[in-house]
């Protein structure tokens, strides 16, 4: 028969060691719940932006900075402003600025802004006063790169450390 102080003892060493076992896996559920949030949060900003942006270019339609840092009274300037906590790249892989042609059903590109060569890019057929004009559509597409916020995530390998996030807006000239 065992004594009652070596029972209790014994039963104590048990629940310590659930009890660590079971928080290593509620604080990676926290840690999981609250990267979620900063990537959803950043997802939605990322969106607001672009359409913040697309409302600007619908009555500044030529707007266009190439800067790092672009001015607020551009497309680029008013899309970076709008995104924190995403942070946005000005450049022709993260920021897209397209112009559809008016009145055609099929939504044929006419052209797009280039950050690379700072100007307007005509599709075939088009120039920039026969597609940047009053009743085209104008498409702002933004990719921006989340890294997960908690190390404990990256440690474990529980997903993948960046995730690509891609968002769009439209909107028609109005000018």
């Amino acid at each position: 028969m065992r004594s009652a102080p070596l029972l209790a003892a014994r039963q104590r060493g048990q629940t310590t060691v659930e009890f660590a076992l079971v928080v290593i896996v509620l604080f990676v559920m926290i840690f999981a719940i609250f990267d979620f949030g900063l990537f959803f949060a950043g997802r939605i900003t990322a969106t607001n932006a672009a359409r913040s942006a697309a409302r600007y270019a619908a009555t500044h339609p030529t707007a266009w900075s190439n800067a790092s840092s672009p001015p607020y009274n551009s497309i680029e300037g008013r899309l970076i402003e709008a995104a924190v906590p995403a942070a946005v790249v000005n450049d022709d892989s993260h920021i897209t600025i397209s112009y559809i042609v008016p009145g055609t059903g099929s939504g044929t590109t006419c052209g797009h802004y280039s950050a690379a060569s700072n100007s307007f890019v005509a599709a075939t057929g088009y120039t920039q006063s026969t597609c940047v004009v009053p009743g085209s559509l104008i498409q702002v597409k933004v990719s921006y790169v989340y890294t997960l916020a908690t190390p404990v995530l990256k440690a474990l390998g529980l997903s993948a450390s960046a995730i690509t996030v891609n968002v769009s807006a439209a909107e028609l000239e109005e000018t």
